[in-house]
C-alpha cells in the first residue's frame, strides 16, 4: 500500500498531470498540422490555439500552460528548499510549450521524497502574501493543488472548446488498475 504524505500528493501528482498535458500538446500540434494549408499554414492554427481563451479576462492557453508548470516547480522548490528554476515565459509554439513541460517534469524528478516528507509545518511565503505565510501542508492543500488543477483544467477546456479531440482520458492519464 502506498503511504500518503506531502511528497506523494505533490511530485508524482504533478508529474502525471504534466505528462497528460504533454500528450494534449501533441494533439494540438497534430490538429494544427492537419488544418494547415498553403494559405494558412499549421503555424497559423497553432498560434490561434495558443492565444485562445475561454473568456476575455482569463489567461490564453499559452499562459495557462506556463502557470500550470510554474505551480508545480514553484511549490516543489519552496517545500523542498531547493532553488526554483527560472523560466522566461516566452513560449510561442507548441514545441516550446512541450519543452517547458518536459523541463518541469525533469526538475520534479530531481526531488526526492526525503526532501519533502516531514516538511508539513514548514512556513511557506510568496511575495504577494505581504509577509504572511502558510504551512507547507496548507500551501499544498489550500493553494497549490487547487490552483494547479484550475489552470490545467482551463487549458484542457480551451482545447476542447476549439475542437481538439481530447477527452477525460487525456486529462486523467492512465490508472493503476489492479486485478
Amino acid at each position: 500500500m502506498q503511504e500518503t504524505n506531502l511528497y506523494t500528493v505533490t511530485v508524482p501528482v504533478f508529474i502525471k498531470a504534466l505528462t497528460s498535458l504533454d500528450g494534449m500538446l501533441d494533439k494540438v500540434a497534430a490538429y494544427a498540422a492537419a488544418k494547415g494549408t498553403e494559405r494558412r499554414p499549421a503555424a497559423y492554427f497553432e498560434n490561434a490555439l495558443l492565444q485562445s481563451r475561454l473568456i476575455a479576462d482569463q489567461f490564453p492557453f499559452v499562459q495557462q500552460v506556463q502557470v500550470t508548470c510554474d505551480n508545480a516547480k514553484g511549490a516543489t522548490a519552496r517545500i523542498s528548499g531547493v532553488e526554483m528554476p527560472k523560466y522566461e515565459d516566452n513560449e510561442t509554439t507548441v514545441a516550446e510549450l512541450k519543452a517547458r513541460v518536459e523541463k518541469t517534469i525533469a526538475f520534479l524528478k530531481t526531488i526526492t521524497a526525503e526532501q519533502i516528507i516531514g516538511k508539513e509545518e514548514t512556513k511557506i511565503t510568496v511575495p504577494y502574501w505581504n509577509g504572511k505565510h502558510l504551512t507547507a501542508f496548507e500551501y499544498v492543500t489550500e493553494q497549490v493543488l487547487p490552483n494547479f488543477f484550475f489552470h490545467l483544467t482551463t487549458a484542457y477546456s480551451i482545447l476542447r472548446s476549439n475542437g481538439i479531440d481530447i477527452g477525460k482520458g487525456d486529462f486523467i492519464g492512465g490508472l493503476p488498475l489492479k486485478d
